[in-house]
């Protein structure tokens, strides 16, 4: 599969444009380095086991990963498509039999899931989405369709090395990147075609 892509930004208030085309090679026999999954409901076990996977990295890093994170994480894993903070916050406030859960402690904990490579934020819908690879640190594309809203999330070498060859070329620290792409799924193309 190839992509053209062209990114035009100011720099030094001078535009600058960089062209490039991309060359996207489907080898995925090599998860860590590319793949694309799609958001799906995970069983009981694939929870549990990813669960136990973020306590145990949490421990090894010396990180706490306290009720409210595993209840915020666990909501977002069963999840079907991205949701909201104030969708888990409702869905929290059912759970708990005990006090009222506050906005902003919902907040520190997504922050801490984001932070640490548990899950992604889609900012065009501001909703949550687990991380299809937690593990591996990676650069991801997010493919939203606008019809079914399923979310897809693709990493490749080729966005980590397009994101570097724009920090080389302006000399731009990134210090986050979102990569949002938004069209027609496969599924729903299909259909439409019918």
């Amino acid at each position: 599969m190839s992509i053209g892509v062209k990114i035009e930004f100011c720099y030094n208030k001078d535009p600058v444009r960089l062209d490039f085309f991309v060359v996207m090679q489907a080898h995925l026999d090599t998860p860590s380095q590319e793949h694309c999954h799609t958001l799906h409901t995970h069983s009981v076990h694939d929870i549990e086991q990813r669960i136990f996977l973020a306590k145990q990295a949490c421990h090894t890093q010396g990180l706490r990963f306290t009720p409210l994170r595993e209840r915020v994480y666990r909501l977002i894993l069963q999840s079907t498509a991205p949701i909201g903070a104030y969708e888990l916050l409702a869905q929290l406030q059912q759970q708990s039999t005990k006090k009222i859960i506050a906005p902003p402690t919902v907040y520190r904990s997504l922050d801490f899931l984001l932070a640490h490579g548990f899950i992604h934020q889609l900012n065009s819908a501001n909703a949550f989405i687990p991380c299809c690879h937690p593990r591996n640190q990676h650069i991801a594309a997010f493919l939203i369709c606008q019809n079914c809203k399923q979310v897809q999330e693709f990493s490749t070498n080729a966005v980590h090395d397009l994101l570097s060859h724009i920090t080389q070329q302006t000399q731009f620290s990134i210090q986050s990147s979102v990569i949002e792409i938004s069209g027609i799924c496969q599924t729903c193309q299909s259909l439409l075609n019918k």
